[in-house]
């Protein structure tokens, strides 16, 4: 029978009992966020105000061209230079963009291992599945250019919605106008449901392209038909996991805040250098395992959803509570 409470307890057993995974979280982490990137740009939205946001997000695009094109204005003004500094240069360049490159590897690589082992242990039902680190590296990695594009693809999408929401906001801060503030409203309002349904139909697609080893286009189109007739209950479980998630990180800064803040301000007074590294250092390894252990909590819980909706066992609870009545 389809419960969320189920999905949920197995996805915490899974992140709990098998913490080898948290590996594949620390890199995961990277590209998902805690498994959440999207709702947590939604949460930073309603954080920082609509307008602060739009200004802040219009400025980071400009920011980020600048960087692009000083980057390419100091290239260009290196062959200036004597040899030994341009291969130098050029040496730190190619390091740097290598280990880049291996970051965005092992991240992408690691979201599909976490799908692969998730549907594994699920599919074990209550058995101790043993999983092999290579093999699950091996079967993201198999799959790492479509779910790369998978990635850029709902990065972009949002990054679009969110410029076509920042221009109204910029303009009826600038000038007052009616329309312009009805258009600011539906903007804001079709904002929230489209962000979560791009969410939605990546995190299937990358299901379709793991678990039933489909193609970029093909796991577009069955994950577009998923959502359609699942738009409900997968609404109600990113719900579920946003809340989740953010009570999660709140605890987490709780815990922070009483644990570590204190000390840290003492040693930060007194001038303990040992003692602020270590806080430090404490701090950021909390934080990492924190991510890790959500982020696999997070990629096993929708690997669950989505075997269940592909299985046609998910029922939303509001259909539930209506047919009821």
């Amino acid at each position: 029978m389809f419960s969320y409470r189920l999905i949920i307890k197995q996805a915490i057993n899974i992140a709990w009992r098998y913490k080898y995974l948290w590996m594949f979280g620390i890199f995961a982490s990277i590209v998902a966020a805690s498994g959440s990137f999207e709702y947590q740009l939604i949460s930073n939205n309603f954080q920082m105000g609509a307008l602060e946001s739009s200004y802040y997000f219009l400025g980071s695009i400009i920011n980020a061209l600048e960087t692009f094109a000083l980057f390419i204005l100091g290239i260009a003004n290196l062959f200036t230079f004597d040899i030994l500094t341009i291969i130098n240069t050029l040496t730190v360049i190619v390091i740097v963009s290598a280990l880049l490159i291996a970051f965005i590897w092992l991240a992408i690589s690691s979201q599909g291992a976490l799908v692969e082992a998730a549907q594994k242990i699920i599919n074990g039902k209550k058995k101790l599945v043993k999983l092999s680190f290579r093999e699950l590296m091996t079967a993201g990695h198999k799959k790492f250019w479509p779910v790369l594009g998978l990635n850029i693809l709902i990065k972009l999408a949002i990054t679009l919605i969110l410029a076509i929401i920042s221009v109204p906001f910029i303009l009826l801060a600038s000038k007052y106008s009616a329309s312009l503030t009805l258009i600011y409203t539906l903007t804001f309002i079709l904002f929230v449901p489209l962000t979560i349904a791009c969410s939605l139909i990546i995190k299937y697609a990358i299901a379709y392209i793991i678990i039933d080893k489909e193609g970029l286009v093909s796991a577009l189109k069955k994950s577009w038909f998923m959502f359609q007739h699942n738009w409900l209950v997968s609404l109600e479980m990113g719900i579920i996991l946003f809340l989740i998630n953010f009570f999660a990180g709140f605890i987490l800064i709780i815990l922070l805040s009483v644990i570590i803040f204190p000390y840290f301000i003492f040693a930060v007074d007194y001038g303990v250098i040992w003692l602020i590294i270590t806080s430090a250092l404490i701090a950021l390894a909390l934080i990492i395992v924190a991510g890790s252990f959500l982020t696999t909590f997070q990629i096993s819980a929708w690997t669950n959803m989505f075997l269940e909706l592909k299985n046609g066992n998910g029922q939303a609870k509001l259909e539930r509570v209506f047919r009821k009545k």
